[in-house]
């Protein structure tokens, strides 16, 4: 397993466990998050206090059931990571369950860019800006 891998996988067990410490520590200070669709979750965020708002809006909106639930596999190209994935969340009636991509770039041993695709970005846009606004 590659380095790079490995630092992905850290990642993602510190997501896993609500480690924000160790999550903040695998990010460069200078973090460019893309985050897909055309919904309120949508955009791009830079630095790690965006990032971190960012992600931890989706635990708001969620009420705290935002959660990456299957990591299927991660495989890398050079500094570049892959993670096939499953990710949930639930808010009052509103259910979201999809698979996605999340594409991670490793830059002096930190995460330094993320891209994130997912299955069906229609149906999350919706799921997130119904959920926000309740």
């Amino acid at each position: 397993m590659s380095k790079n891998v490995k630092i992905v996988q850290s990642y993602f067990n510190a997501v896993a466990t609500g480690d924000f410490d160790t999550v903040g520590s695998l990010f460069a200070d200078d973090i460019v998050w893309h985050q897909p669709g055309k919904g309120i979750q949508s955009g791009t965020y830079t630095g790690k206090a965006a990032v971190f708002a960012h992600l931890g809006n989706f635990m708001q909106w969620s009420n705290g059931t935002f959660a990456i639930d299957d990591i299927e596999y991660t495989s890398d190209n050079g500094n570049l990571v892959a993670a096939s994935i499953h990710f949930k969340a639930a808010k009052g009636e509103g259910t979201l369950a999809m698979k996605g991509v999340d594409l991670l770039r490793i830059e002096d041993d930190k995460i330094k860019e993320v891209w994130l695709f997912s299955e069906r970005i229609e149906v999350e846009d919706d799921f997130w800006n119904s959920a926000a606004k309740n």
